[in-house]
This record gives structure tokens, C-alpha cells and sequence, in this order.
């Protein structure tokens, strides 16, 4: 995948995937002569996507119990 189509998947700028690269978060390939062309593969997208997965913990509740109303006749 060429830088703009990571981007496009990530939702994110092509300046953003490039300092991604640039970081060592995103493994990426160079193809060519000079400066070249920069690919993503597949599996070296999925990894960075795994590196930044974030775990869901069940937390509990901060609030307190409710108290009844006295003041409230019912």
C-alpha cells in the first residue's frame, strides 16, 4: 500500500503515516533508486494497529450509592 492509501484507511494525513515511519511505529518498505517510493504491506499495517489497540477494563462505579429523599413525602 502506498503512503496516501494508509491514510486513507487510518483517517489520518499522509504527513502523519510519514512520521510514523520516520519513528519506527510503522513498518514500511523502499522501492527504487534515489529517495524511491515508500509501501506499507498489509501485515506491517496490522502490526502497528495491534500496538495501538487499547484494552477495555470494566471499571467500577466512582458514584456512590443514592441516599432516599426525606425531604420528599411520596
Amino acid at each position: 500500500m502506498s503512503v496516501r492509501d494508509v491514510a486513507t484507511r487510518l483517517n489520518v494525513s499522509p504527513s502523519c503515516v510519514y512520521q510514523l515511519i520516520e519513528s519506527g511505529q510503522l513498518r514500511h518498505h523502499r522501492i527504487g533508486v534515489g529517495r524511491g517510493t515508500i509501501r506499507i504491506s498489509e501485515e506491517g499495517l496490522n502490526e502497528y494497529l495491534q500496538q495501538c489497540e487499547a484494552g477495555v477494563e470494566e471499571r467500577p462505579s466512582r458514584r456512590s450509592p443514592r441516599k432516599p429523599l426525606r425531604h420528599l413525602k411520596v
